[in-house]
């Protein structure tokens, strides 16, 4: 019985308001109705993410109970997930709820319970081309490096159902990038030399801009700021992981594989030969890159390595005991090649006879004989005469004459 009232409706619908005025003396007016639609509001979509980890790893498949398991965030600055490729993610959406006021607060999934959030239904779209999911818990893993967004689509109870989305980015790691040409900076190394391996790598997702953070239980707010899904308990870009395998052949650790055999530190070999040898990388997430080198090292007994042209001395240059037979060898073999290039070939000696045949003061030499204008002409013969041509001891050979007919 008041001049002005207020009401709240907890559902949508359509409702009819009347108002009747009594006077003074108790006389009623006539009854006036109203009609009021309530509109229903847009769901409330909201899930989080999380990661299994068991001993403080990041487990690679989903686990079959929650028994001894720690739930990790991987996120970014932004709040964006951060994840390797291959890893499990939990979404869950339980939280999303009916925007009316009968529904808010309440959290359970179940229709039939008394804390219905009022949501019927929960449809997850990966971005990845993957086939969608729905339930207010779904798990999915990314394969490929890149960025994806994941959207969540709730629908409501009332009537055909309100729909309303949100969206998260997902981060899939990429591999850092090995700038290292060459582990040791020189040609080889001797054996039993401790040797300081160079490495240099970038952090690919660094490069991009991205910089994320694992909060290592979710259950926990390690920063007391009353959010325990965004510590930064340990850093995931940035931080880089350098390991080596001595030798991509041998199996050291007798684990069945060759190439996984990782120390650090300072190195050395006890082995001559040429070593293969690889380096890994990895990240805050454990996306690694491999690089495979070819070390050569060199016995302990080897003097006779090769010097470059800055690596000689004057003492290398002078003679001593020792090189005194390597001497007396090349001064063997230069006379035994003097006495060879003097002893005169067949052609040489035909060229002399030529000489003396044709009466040649002077010859050039190509390639070794005279050529063929390299001597004077020979003299050119008198005219005989007739007594000459007669007689027999002076060759003369009468022509043949034809007669023309």
């Amino acid at each position: 019985n008041v001049s002005s009232v207020s009401h709240t409706f907890l559902e949508p619908g359509l409702y009819v308001v009347s108002l009747t005025v009594i006077d003074e003396k108790g006389l009623s007016s006539a009854t006036k109705s109203y009609s009021l639609r309530i509109a229903n509001p847009l769901p409330i979509p909201e899930f989080e993410f999380s990661c299994p980890s068991m001993n403080g790893t990041v487990m690679s498949e989903i686990p079959q109970t929650e028994d001894g398991v720690v739930w990790q965030v991987p996120h970014t600055t932004e709040g964006d997930a951060f994840v390797a490729p291959g890893d499990p993610i939990r979404f869950d959406g339980s939280g999303s709820y009916d925007a009316d006021p009968l529904f808010v607060g309440r959290t359970s999934t179940d229709s039939e319970s008394s804390e219905w959030n009022g949501i019927v239904s929960w449809i997850w779209d990966f971005g990845d081309a993957s086939t969608p999911l729905s339930g207010p818990v779904v798990w999915h893993a990314y394969e490929i490096p890149g960025t994806y967004v994941v959207t969540l689509t709730v629908v409501d109870g009332f009537e055909g159902g309100e729909t309303n989305t949100t969206t998260l980015t997902v981060h899939v790691s990429r591999a850092p990038v090995i700038l290292t040409d060459d582990p040791i900076s020189a040609d080889y190394v001797s054996m039993g030399d401790i040797v300081l391996l160079n490495s240099s790598a970038v952090d690919a997702d660094l490069e991009d801009g991205i910089e994320a953070w694992m909060d290592l239980d979710r259950s926990d707010d390690s920063d007391g700021d009353g959010n325990s899904f965004n510590d930064r308990d340990r850093p995931l870009t940035g931080s880089l992981i350098v390991r080596w395998d001595l030798n991509a052949l041998q199996d050291t650790d007798l684990d069945g594989d060759t190439r996984n055999d990782w120390l650090w530190g300072n190195q050395t070999w006890n082995q001559p030969g040429e070593i293969r040898i690889l380096m890994q990388v990895c990240d805050g997430v454990g996306v690694c890159s491999t690089e495979e080198y070819l070390i050569t090292v060199l016995s302990v007994q080897e003097d006779d390595k090769p010097k470059s042209l800055s690596d000689l001395t004057w003492s290398d240059l002078v003679p001593n005991k020792e090189s005194g037979g390597l001497l007396a060898l090349i001064a063997a073999v230069l006379l035994l090649g003097w006495m060879i290039m003097r002893e005169k070939d067949e052609d040489e000696l035909d060229a002399e006879g030529m000489l003396e045949i044709y009466d040649v003061t002077e010859v050039e030499v190509e390639g070794g004989l005279p050529g063929m204008d390299q001597h004077k002409p020979p003299p050119q013969p008198k005219y005989l005469t007739i007594q000459e041509r007669r007689n027999k001891e002076s060759g003369y050979v009468r022509p043949i004459r034809t007669r023309r007919r």
